[in-house]
């Protein structure tokens, strides 16, 4: 185990210092125009480190070329080239909007639901189902509060309708179980149950 934590911490100190070196900040292998970049520092008050970087348009999740999701920004922004499979190294199987995702990123869902490998899409909102299919199967920030956003070990429930889709969600859950529920417009319900 110690040698892996070693190799680890090394391939990250090494990318790291390759990041730190670089003059150009590159998004889906194409170089931001340094006038693209200034807007964008000025428009979102940060600042960005050049580097090679994924990006997500979708979900607004971005890292470092060929590693896990290090964050979730502004989704949308039309920046960069289109997001490539192998974007941060992939191998898992499990795809989000076209990125086979990298093992940290699947053990990272895998703390608050079941990952089974397939193709998926997410939106920025959390939503997400399989590719090319319309509807939700679920939400993974209600997924997530569900398991771990309990008080005092009671039951939450949450309900949202959704003015632009027309579409209602629920979900909750006690900690021995959870659920959720979506009803589109035309009136199609999609319902999830899982026991902990």
């Amino acid at each position: 185990m110690k040698w892996i934590t070693l190799f680890f911490t090394l391939a990250v100190g090494i990318a790291t210092n390759a990041q730190n070196k670089m003059k150009e900040l590159v998004i889906n292998d194409v170089v931001v125009p340094a006038q693209t970049v200034a807007q964008m520092e000025a428009a979102y008050q940060v600042k960005f480190v050049p580097g090679s970087y994924w990006y997500d348009r979708m979900t607004g999740a971005f890292g470092i070329k060929g590693g896990p999701c290090t964050g979730i920004g502004v989704a949308g922004l039309n920046v960069g080239g289109p997001l490539k499979s192998n974007a941060s190294g992939g191998g898992t199987n499990v795809f989000i909007n076209g990125r086979d995702l990298h093992p940290q990123d699947v053990l990272a869902f895998q703390t608050f639901m079941q990952v089974i490998p397939g193709r998926y899409w997410m939106d920025a909102y959390g939503n997400f189902g399989y590719e090319n299919m319309p509807y939700a199967l679920g939400n993974v920030y209600q997924l997530y509060r569900a398991k771990f956003g309990r008080s005092n070990g009671g039951a939450t429930s949450y309900y949202k309708n959704n003015p632009w889709s027309g579409e209602s969600t629920s979900f909750g859950g006690d900690g021995s179980f959870m659920y959720y529920s979506s009803k589109k417009s035309d009136g199609t319900t999609y319902e999830y149950f899982s026991d902990h």
